[in-house]
């Protein structure tokens, strides 16, 4: 079984860490490749957890999903 919140959370994160890599290639005059592929990936994890879940998300319910995944998957 797939754990669509933890998609969710791990799109999101890669989304982030996207953005930094394309500010980071944009301010260093390179071709922002890594960027790209991380913000694809990033995209397509989130998507694929939006779709799955069974209940409907809102941007006021994303930090309870993060500390939710974080206490179910950390020790």
């Amino acid at each position: 079984m797939v754990d669509h919140d933890l998609l969710i959370v791990t799109g999101l994160a890669l989304l982030g860490l996207s953005a930094i890599s394309l500010l980071s290639a944009m301010v260093d005059d390179r071709r922002p490749v890594v960027a790209g592929l991380t913000l694809a990936l990033g995209t397509g994890l989130a998507a694929w957890g939006a779709v799955g879940t069974q209940h409907s998300l809102n941007p006021a319910d994303l930090p309870d999903l993060f500390f939710t995944v974080l206490g179910r998957y950390l020790p």
